[in-house]
């Protein structure tokens, strides 16, 4: 399943500057710029997806990556040697959260997100 994205603006940097963490930060400013990419080159497969859930593949230029994040009990896991080596909030877990987001967009899904970064906001790097 294909989307095309014109030109949106994205709600997980809104969320990150609001808990303190520098979004104009290259590294970071560059993974949230990639989603419109992932999304409108077709690089989500959605495995799953509903309230508080959602997994997918994801292709990056690498390889391709399972990941997937539960905001209900707030866990994640991404197949990539970052998020195995450092247990990070890898580049593919933000890139979920925001894709959940626009798949959803609903207000409660909102909260769910907001919350399950301000938990893990020190674990983004």
């Amino acid at each position: 399943m294909s989307y095309v994205l014109a030109k949106r603006e994205l709600k997980t940097p809104k969320m990150l500057e609001s808990l303190g963490l520098k979004v104009e930060a290259r590294r970071l400013r560059h993974i949230l710029s990639d989603f419109t990419f992932y999304l409108n080159m077709g690089r989500f497969k959605v495995l799953r997806l509903k309230h508080g859930y959602i997994e997918a593949i994801v292709k990056g230029l690498h390889g391709e990556w399972h990941a997937k994040v539960n905001l209900l009990n707030g866990t994640f896991n991404c197949t990539c040697p970052h998020h195995k080596f450092r247990r990070a909030l890898c580049k593919h877990v933000l890139l979920l959260l925001e894709l959940y987001i626009f798949l959803r967009n609903e207000h409660k899904d909102l909260e769910l997100v907001r919350g399950f970064l301000e938990t893990y906001a020190g674990r983004i790097f």
